[in-house]
């Protein structure tokens, strides 16, 4: 499939769907690449999960859920979540990488549809 430059995260201008959308191959800013599977996609839900396959971020087994929850009067929340081994770097710096990721992923978002 051809690559897209559609707002991912702000430091991801580039993603290429694979295997039928079930993987996504995102180039960040740098050049680095990173390779992202889709395990589980529930439509009802509103929640989809996926794992790392490669990536240059410094853990291992990484996955990841986001939901989409209904909020009273209207809207929605979505929650972002994921688990992961820290691989040469201690807990607090991987999960400080992935918060900022989350952060600046769900601000995004937030922008893009201009809630």
């Amino acid at each position: 499939m051809p690559a897209s430059s559609d707002l991912l995260l702000p430091y991801i201008p580039v993603s290429e769907l694979r295997e039928g959308g079930r993987v996504r191959v995102l180039t960040n800013e740098e050049g680095g690449v990173i390779v992202e599977r889709l395990e589980r996609f529930d439509d009802d839900a509103r929640t989809y999960t996926y794992s790392i396959v490669d990536a240059p971020f410094p853990v291992t087994g990484y996955r990841s859920t986001l939901t989409v929850h209904d909020v009273d009067g209207g809207g929605s929340r979505v929650e972002w979540s994921g688990t992961f081994t820290p691989a040469g770097v201690s807990e607090e710096e991987a999960a400080a990488l992935f918060q900022g990721i989350y952060r600046d992923g769900l601000a995004a978002l937030r922008q893009t549809l201009g809630a």
